[in-house]
């Protein structure tokens, strides 16, 4: 497999393997919520929450140092952390994005799973291939994400700024109970 393949390939499945995970952890025991609150989370699952994050930078930054050449940035050490830390921040915040819609959409519980584990690596491998040598590829991926981005929108009716704040509100804003 080519550096290029062995990129995007080992980030589709680095994200997909870690976002998949992530989502397991914040739809257990969440009640009528979208998602369980930080606050609320077991100590034993917010570590794993924790765990996740880490392996997930670091088996990029392992894709970054392994396949570094490839990609338009310096292929030195401030380039493979610039590499990490954008498909890493980008890519989650695409797969929030992406878990908005599902939420707005009503996708069941165990089809936002599987989505999860299956596609959940989409939104870094889009950034990743921005972020290749030819112009070509960072176009396509650029049009993928837009329209991506454009469905997800129609999925929220037209108000996905709204619905994503209303998700990040449910995930980290005070839990009110004795209401």
């Amino acid at each position: 497999m080519s550096l290029v393949g062995r990129q995007l390939v080992g980030t589709w499945v680095v994200g997909s393997a870690t976002t998949g995970t992530l989502a397991v952890l914040f739809t257990l025991d969440r009640g009528g919520l979208p998602v369980s609150p930080l606050d609320t989370l077991p100590v034993l699952s917010l570590l794993g929450v924790l765990g996740m994050l880490a392996a997930l930078f670091a088996a990029l930054g392992l894709l970054a140092w392994g396949t570094g050449e490839v990609s338009w940035l310096p292929d030195e050490v401030r380039g493979r952390v610039l590499w990490t830390v954008l498909v890493g921040v980008a890519g989650l915040a695409g797969w929030g994005y992406a878990a908005a819609a599902t939420f707005a959409g009503g996708f069941s519980l165990p089809v936002q799973l599987v989505l999860g584990y299956v596609a959940g690596g989409l939104p870094f491998t889009l950034i990743a291939a921005m972020l290749l040598r030819p112009v070509r590829v960072d176009a396509v991926a650029v049009g993928v994400a837009v329209v991506l981005l454009l469905a997800g929108a129609v999925i929220m009716d037209g108000h996905p700024i709204q619905v994503c704040a209303g998700l990040l509100w449910a995930l980290f804003g005070p839990t009110v109970t004795g209401l």
